[in-house]
């Protein structure tokens, strides 16, 4: 072994732990490369999960604006109901009231008493007081056709009202058939959104339900990435000091040859002081008498 070559002992364990580091931070990559595959499918889980819910999120707001459409088609049917109601609770009472002063009825049965009693009058003989009687009532009966004659315009403006009436609680009956199969078709709609709404939800279950599973495994990967983290930063602590051991070793070595060496050149290069120095030393060997010539 080399001076500069540091104890093998320090260099068995500087090799072992590094080969134990290296092996440390590629399990800790391969960790977190498995841990970034269950992210990324967590994270697809829960876009494919959040674009269902905008979906869901349009529907409702398309839904809400056709239960406002139904409220509004429900109160305008209602309200042409009551008006329909209204008109023929009023017929109703007009009708009752037309048949209780009918002139027609009345005119029609006064006409045939009338001409009964001017055949009975121009037909038959009767006392003075008996034809009296008789020119008497039909003069009645005239006058009374009179007022039965007069009362014909009035009547018949009632006639006229109660068609304008019936037609109008035709239109408003056709006007609130209308809303309600507006209705209809929108509770349509509505039960189709509604089923559409219920097949989302066992979609939306299941992609909660694996994305809380790949966000399990990506914890559980990311906690060994972690782990192995830990203690590759713990043991490259190690590494560096064992490191800064070795070049310290191998600079004190290299300080220390390095040195010598200059000693040395610095000795050969003065070759004066070199010359002096064996005749010094011959000169003490031969007073010693360590060697003799």
């Amino acid at each position: 072994m080399s001076p500069e070559e540091p104890p093998q002992t320090l260099v068995r364990e500087l090799s072992d732990s590094e080969k134990k580091l290296k092996g440390l931070f590629d399990k800790r990559d391969h960790f977190n490369e498995e841990s970034k595959v269950y992210r990324e499918m967590r994270d697809d889980l829960h876009q494919k999960r959040k674009d269902i819910l905008d979906r869901i999120q349009d529907i409702r707001a398309k839904k809400s604006k056709l239960l406002e459409e139904m409220k509004a088609a429900k109160a305008r049917r209602d309200m042409f109901n009551e008006k329909a109601r209204a008109l023929i609770g009023i017929k109703r009472k007009k009708d009752t009231d037309s048949k209780k002063e009918d002139p027609y009825e009345d005119l029609h049965t006064i006409e045939i008493d009338l001409r009964k009693l001017e055949d009975l009058y121009q037909t038959r003989s009767h006392t003075l007081e008996k034809e009296r009687e008789i020119v008497k009532s039909i003069e009645q009966k005239r006058k009374k056709i009179k007022e039965l004659q007069a009362k014909e315009p009035i009547f018949q403006a009632a006639i006229v009202e109660a068609h304008t009436k019936e037609e109008e609680i035709k239109e408003y009956r056709r006007l609130s058939d209308e809303e309600h199969k507006t209705v209809h078709e929108i509770y349509l709609k509505l039960k189709e959104i509604n089923e559409k709404m219920d097949e989302f939800s066992p979609s939306i279950d299941h992609l909660r339900k694996e994305a809380d599973k790949r966000h399990e495994e990506f914890l559980k990967v990311r906690k060994q990435a972690d782990a192995y983290h830990q203690k590759a930063v713990e043991l490259r602590e190690r590494v560096l000091q064992l490191r800064s051991e070795r070049n310290k070793l191998r600079s004190d070595a290299r300080a220390i040859v390095n040195d010598q060496n200059k000693k040395v050149s610095d000795v050969l290069d003065d070759e004066g002081k070199l010359d002096d120095a064996a005749e010094k030393a011959v000169e003490m060997l031969l007073k010693k008498g360590k060697i003799s010539l």
